[in-house]
């Protein structure tokens, strides 16, 4: 079928099979992803899990909970912080990091999604 996609180039479309969104893009919808989570959350306990789906660690350690953006199962390299485990900071922690990519541009995530490329 190289001569649709030729065609179609020809028109100025270019065939993808996926849509190229950005790392700051899919941060941020994971941001809200997390913090729709939360809402949903009750106690600190349901923060306890077995599995690093979530921007929080699974289990707390000395009543501090580790927190990092997460994207594509892939944690963002300097992005991990460390809270006190109480749901709130654990959602204030997400909020502030939301604000974080939100106040990026494209642009700054160029070294993260090379990174990520080589891994």
């Amino acid at each position: 079928m190289d001569w649709l996609q030729n065609l179609m180039r020809e028109e100025g479309l270019e065939p993808q099979s996926s849509a190229s969104t950005s790392l700051r893009s899919k941060l941020l919808v994971q941001a809200d992803r997390m913090l729709k989570e939360l809402g949903t959350y009750k106690s600190e306990e349901e923060l306890d899990g077995s599995s690093s789906k979530y921007w929080w660690a699974p289990q707390s350690v000395d009543g501090q909970r580790r927190v990092a953006m997460r994207a594509g199962s892939k944690t963002v390299e300097g992005s991990a912080v460390y809270v006190n485990n109480t749901l709130a900071d654990v959602r204030t922690a997400i909020e502030k990091m939301r604000s974080v990519i939100e106040r990026s541009k494209d642009e700054q995530w160029a070294e993260e999604e090379e990174r990520r490329r080589k891994k």
